[in-house]
């Protein structure tokens, strides 16, 4: 998505609440920053109103704005479940999922209603390293082209919806991790999806009936992050181990790969101290932006050309362009 004169903004969900930053000639300018007490989970921009931005907590909910963070206001009503873990804005309502694994939506002016099927795909999940937590909804994407709705269960695989999340049936054929972390519905190959799961890369060519492994080869395994630029270059963010490994600077050995079907990867960079969480498309329409656990945001390009915007922030776990 390059810049389109509304998109003049990065929004940042961390460990310590919102940022907003802009661009300043060549460097990047925090420009307003709220909600320090809440640790945000997910981010999200409306599609019709760039300056509405919903953010995700990790106990406490959502918070709204609608003039771009001058004015943070609670939902509400509040989501059924406060413990958030993934957002998806879509025209004229926003979708939210939850620990355990749930999923609400809410229409512009009413209330959220639960959409039946996620918590019954679910069962049986566990979540590592601790069996003791329940699975959670940690991926919301639609397919650019249709109204299928991708569903990724952390640990649990991947659920799909034909008809707008009414109903839903499991697409786990082939899949050999579910531990879903992000999926990517290429917007230049129609049918092409990519996943990213805690033990490596998934590929399906046919919308998701089948599953390949393509974790590309050097020993990361851990898949954390894709995006995709305007050129329907697909990028891989993955590291070497879990995240409780990451006990010190640059522990995490991340890596940014580039790929063009989602099979054949190109090794771009490893130029970044903190294991990458999240990624989004760039401004320019050739290359995307990355955000680490260790609070920076980094441009890479296609030719793997890397560049530090901000650093020095609290954990990143989302990030998204917006007014």
């Amino acid at each position: 998505m390059a810049t389109n004169g509304t998109n003049k903004a990065i929004h940042l969900a961390t460990h310590s609440g919102w940022y907003r930053f802009e661009r300043n000639g060549e460097d990047w300018q925090q420009t307003d920053r709220a909600l320090t007490f809440w640790q945000m989970s997910c981010i999200q921009v409306d599609p019709g109103d760039r300056k509405k931005v919903y953010a995700g907590t990790e106990h406490s909910g959502m918070f709204v704005t609608i003039d771009a963070g001058k004015e943070w206001k609670r939902a509400e009503p509040n989501v059924p479940i406060l413990e958030m873990s993934a957002m998806l804005a879509l025209p004229g309502k926003v979708m939210v999922g939850t620990r355990p694994a749930c999923l609400y939506v809410k229409p512009e002016g009413k209330g959220w209603e639960e959409i039946k099927g996620i918590r019954q795909g679910a069962l049986g999940g566990t979540f590592p390293p601790n069996p003791d937590l329940a699975p959670r909804t940690r991926v919301l994407t639609t397919e650019k082209s249709g109204n299928r709705i991708y569903c990724g269960i952390e640990v649990g695989g991947i659920l799909v919806s034909e008809d707008d999340g009414q109903n839903w049936t499991k697409r786990n054929d082939g899949l050999t991790d579910p531990d879903l972390h992000s999926i990517l519905s290429a917007q230049k190959r129609p049918g092409l999806l990519v996943a990213a799961c805690g033990e490596g890369v998934a590929r399906s060519t046919d919308r998701g009936n089948k599953w390949a492994t393509v974790t590309p080869p050097g020993g990361r395994t851990y898949g954390n992050a894709l995006a995709e630029d305007d050129n329907g270059n697909i990028f891989l963010g993955i590291t070497q181990d879990r995240p409780r490994t990451w006990l010190r600077e640059g522990r995490a050995k991340t890596a940014i790969f580039k790929s063009q079907d989602g099979a054949k990867w190109e090794f771009l960079t490893d130029q970044m101290t903190g294991g990458v969480m999240e990624m989004c498309e760039g401004f320019d329409g050739d290359s995307v932006l990355v955000g680490t656990a260790d609070g920076e945001v980094i441009k890479v390009d296609s030719k793997g050309k890397t560049k530090t915007l901000i650093s020095g922030l609290p954990c990143i776990n989302a990030l998204a362009l917006g007014a």
